[in-house]
């Protein structure tokens, strides 16, 4: 009878002795797909993989070492026996003195030749001991191997550095805190994240490392069925962490597979292979395979933290006792121990199930508790099933939740700690779905349940003394809303719905005014909360897509948000969202952008409705008053002004006419200037030239190729009359002065962002970008519009598809035209070349890119100044405009 063998990668892919041991690994790895089959296969992979190691190094050591007294120590990763093909192979060799170095560094001369990147150590016994000090070192040495050699030299030493007068545990227990403190901090204390660090993450391996290390020292039980076997792990709690464990390893065998080196970090561009070689396909309920087989990812992370907390806080008990103390009474079901929060007893949560909310309140309320003991989390742990409909229907239970969000301080982490545990989820079931789900795309960095409480962090801050210059415009607005909580549960369910299909605000808005209503709000908060979610993305949408300097956008804006209040409300909840979103999304532009509509809008609901024509006088007669006051001369002031369009005014505050003004007035044309400007937190470039139909699309091609970013774009075509009548000079790019000809000037405005979304600030950038686009403006026939670059692995990974869509602006006799596609460099440059040539004259455009998509708004007329509505030319432009966004024009 033939037997399988027990490993079912030992019989894969035999190598011939001489073959470097790099080449074998590589060609094993070909076999990568088959760890991730099953639960198994994974443990089974590796430790083919370890066993390989060991018997290449033990054949080298045969050769050189053998008899000698010195050990082969596997450590790291190698010592643990969890080999990847592509990990580093640590080891290190252990004398009992250096008698024989020299035949140890022969030894070490062949480990090169395995074509290997291996790093080692020779150290002898007392200098093993002294170099243990150090947190690192004592790690490999606590979770060392023998491979080969003195099996009583390497006894001694394990013997050694478990002795508790040299090395405490206390001392080892703080080294590790603070280890994955720093790792915590260095990923933003966040794991669910849209590309995880599955190593080093919160709730990545090194967590599972980190309590098997401290497992190992303080316990003696280096594994979790060790520990399983020892009582520090229940039945459930080890099954979770060994099903973690298998799932994030089977991850690691796959990024190594894919990537062929030690790529740690799950990017978006292995996601999609991983979640079809785990079984991932198709969509369900509007999610793709890829954020399904992610969720699975994300769930198995949180579960390890979750963990890992509470076993770290078993062990800080253990040896920290002192900490306990005092033991104060809080009520009768819980006590303080020390800085923790504990049941009195084992039988609290079930004797009264709310207790389960209240001890989320209570750490809300008293500031001083940093958490809960380990037998309380454990409790919580095995009680979430008494959160059921009865519980939820609790009158009692109700009363402590919407108390929870009207505390005046620690909102957010009561609410990051019940989702964390799984209370959250419990008690709002609509929110179990949403945990550790993903949208694969660049917009969303977070999962959705993180996003979530995020918004809620963020919601918090205006409420804060120490962050209200922050942002002071959402600080003033939060101190005019009167019931916070309304707000903290519109951002609580915003986004609640998505997963499911459909339209998520208006699925949202269901739950939320559903919860409301049963949580006994009055009918207008419950019409408030509902609304806030229904309507979260239109500030946004609007002030990113609408040309929001037209007094007819604010009176629509004005009139869908109904009311001053109802602004503040929704304005708090934007900016949460979108800091919330995408920590690279939030930008001082963004900023101005939003603000700008919000204020704009507030002027509408206190000033009422003005005329156009009024506005047009009011405006051009205070700009020559103030530029007058200022020392500009004022016959030339009143003739530029008197010839400029009505849509001008419209558009342009006065500092901004003004600024205008000088360089008209000033300047010999073309002119160009490059300036900050702290209204828009942004650097503006203007220019005043002659017209010419590619002029815009070349400048924007020049701004893209001094990797800049356009946020926004104003044109204002001048008339022939007030050109003839102005007496303004051209000089040409030598410097010769020239009689201006009598035709029409285009003034263009750009506000522009460098890649990490701030204003130029560098002197040489500035410089660099002032004589490309002098070049430009001077030769706009001659300039090329077209740039190609690089698309970024991210961008490369993702799918959008292009859309173009006509939307008629009656009130301004123009056409807007929208273009969703996928971003890219030189995106906006040949988008704009490509209406120039389909006869499209661009008045205003509007930039807005979203991770991978641009969101482009551009405002334009025919060649003789007509809206384009014509259906075969508006065909013709959308066909242009899809080539030119897949970079096939």
């Amino acid at each position: 009878m033939n037997l399988p063998p027990e490993n079912p990668f030992s019989d894969q892919t035999t190598f011939p002795s001489d073959r470097p041991l790099a080449r074998q690994l590589d060609a094993f790895n070909e076999h990568w797909p088959m760890a991730l089959a099953g639960k198994n296969e994974a443990r089974a992979f590796i430790t083919e993989v370890t066993a390989r190691v060991d018997s290449a190094l033990r054949q080298l050591w045969q050769d050189r070492l053998v008899g000698l007294p010195c050990a082969l120590l596997a450590v790291g990763g190698y010592g643990r026996g969890e080999m990847f093909v592509h990990s580093d192979i640590d080891v290190m060799v252990l004398t009992a003195d250096h008698e024989h170095d020299e035949a140890v560094q022969a030894f070490l001369y062949t480990l090169w030749d395995t074509g290997l990147s291996i790093g080692y150590a020779v150290r002898s016994f007392d200098e093993c001991i002294e170099a243990a000090e150090d947190p690192t070192v004592y790690t490999s040495l606590l979770e060392a191997r023998l491979v080969a050699g003195d099996n009583a030299l390497f006894e001694r030493l394990d013997e050694a550095i478990r002795d508790e007068s040299a090395f405490a545990a206390r001392w080892f227990f703080a080294a590790k805190l603070d280890e994955q403190r720093d790792r915590y901090e260095a990923n933003d204390n966040v794991g669910t994240k849209i590309e995880p660090h599955i190593k080093e993450g919160p709730g990545g391996l090194r967590d599972i490392h980190t309590i098997r290390w401290l497992a190992n020292r303080i316990d003696g039980a280096p594994t979790l069925a060790a520990m399983h076997r020892a009582g520090l792990l229940r039945d459930d709690e080890f099954r979770a962490l060994a099903r973690a464990e298998t799932l994030l390893s089977q991850i690691r065998i796959g990024l190594h597979g894919l990537a062929e080196r030690a790529e740690e970090r799950l990017l978006l561009t292995h996601q999609k292979t991983l979640a079809t070689t785990f079984g991932y396909e198709g969509e369900q309920d509007g999610n793709l395979a890829v954020e399904r087989f992610m969720q699975h990812f994300f769930r198995a992370t949180i579960e390890v933290e979750r963990l890992s907390r509470l076993l770290i806080q078993k062990w800080r008990e253990r040896l920290y006792p002192e900490t306990l103390e005092p033991v104060e009474r809080l009520n009768p079901r819980f006590i303080k121990r020390g800085q923790l929060i504990e049941t009195r007893d084992a039988q609290v949560f079930m004797r009264s199930p709310t207790a389960i909310l209240e001890l989320f309140l209570l750490l809300a309320e008293h500031p001083e508790l940093e958490g809960m003991t380990a037998a309380t989390a454990r409790q919580l742990r095995a009680n979430l099933s008494v959160i059921d409909a009865g519980f939820r229907a609790n009158r009692q239970a109700k009363h402590l939740f919407m108390r929870l969000l009207r505390a005046e301080r620690g909102v957010y982490l009561a609410l990051r700690n019940m989702n964390l545990t799984g209370a959250l989820a419990a008690y709002i079931p609509a929110f179990a779905p949403i945990v550790g789900l993903m949208q694969f795309d660049l917009f969303h960095a977070y999962t959705v349940d993180t996003h979530t409480l995020l918004v809620i962090r963020n919601l918090r801050r205006p409420a804060l003394p120490e962050y209200r210059e922050e942002n002071p415009t959402a600080a003033e607005a939060f101190s005019r809303i009167p019931r916070p909580q309304v707000l903290y549960l519109a951002g609580l369910f915003h986004d609640i719905a998505k997963g499911r299909g459909g339209d998520h605000a208006l699925l949202g808005a269901v739950d939320a005014r559903e919860f409301a209503r049963s949580h006994g709000l009055p009918r207008a908060d419950v019409d408030l909360v509902g609304w806030l979610v229904e309507q979260h993305l239109s500030l946004s949408f609007t002030a990113q897509r609408q040309d929001i300097e037209d007094p007819e956008v604010i009176r629509r804006f004005a009139g869908e948000i109904g009311s001053p209040e109802r602004l503040d409300y929704l304005y708090l909840l934007t900016v949460a969202d979108i800091r919330a979103t995408n920590p690279q999304l939030w930008n001082s532009w963004r900023d101005s952008l939003l603000r700008r509509l919000f204020d704009l809008t507030h002027q509408h609901f206190a000033e009422g409705v003005r005329s156009t024509a009024q506005i047009v006088r009011e405006t051009r007669r205070d700009a020559n008053r103030q530029g007058s006051s200022e020392g500009m001369d004022a016959g030339k002031l009143a003739a530029w002004l008197s010839g400029m369009p009505e849509e001008y005014f419209l558009r342009n505050e006065i500092h901004n006419i003004l600024r205008h003004s000088r360089v008209a007035i000033d300047a010999d044309l073309p002119a160009l200037t490059i300036n900050d400007d702290p209204d828009h937190q942004a650097t503006q470039i203007l220019i005043l030239a002659q017209n010419h139909p590619a002029l815009f699309a070349h400048v924007v091609a020049g701004i893209d190729r001094e990797g800049l970013n356009v946020q926004s774009a104003n044109i204002t075509v001048i008339p022939r009359p007030l050109v003839a009548e102005s007496g303004l000079n051209a000089i040409d790019i030598a410097g010769n002065r020239e009689q201006l000809p009598e035709s029409e000037l285009i003034l263009l405005e750009f506000f522009v962002l460098d890649r990490q979304g701030r204003p130029v600030s560098d002197p040489g950038a500035i410089e660099a970008l002032h004589d490309r686009l002098r070049q430009v403006i001077h030769h706009p026939g001659r300039a090329l519009s077209v740039t190609r670059r690089r698309t970024p692995a991210q961008l490369s990974s993702l799918d959008v598809d292009t859309e173009v869509e006509f939307s008629p602006d009656i009130a301004r006799a123009r056409t807007m035209i929208q273009v969703l596609a996928k971003d890219r460099p030189g995106l906006l440059a040949d988008l704009s070349d490509t209406l120039w040539r389909m006869g499209a004259i661009l008045l205003h455009a509007r930039i807005a890119t979203l991770g991978e998509r641009a969101e482009d708004a551009f405002f334009v007329v025919d060649q003789n100044g007509h809206p384009i509505n014509d259906r075969e030319h508006q065909q013709a432009i959308a066909e242009a405009l899809t080539l030119a966004a897949k970079g096939t024009q």
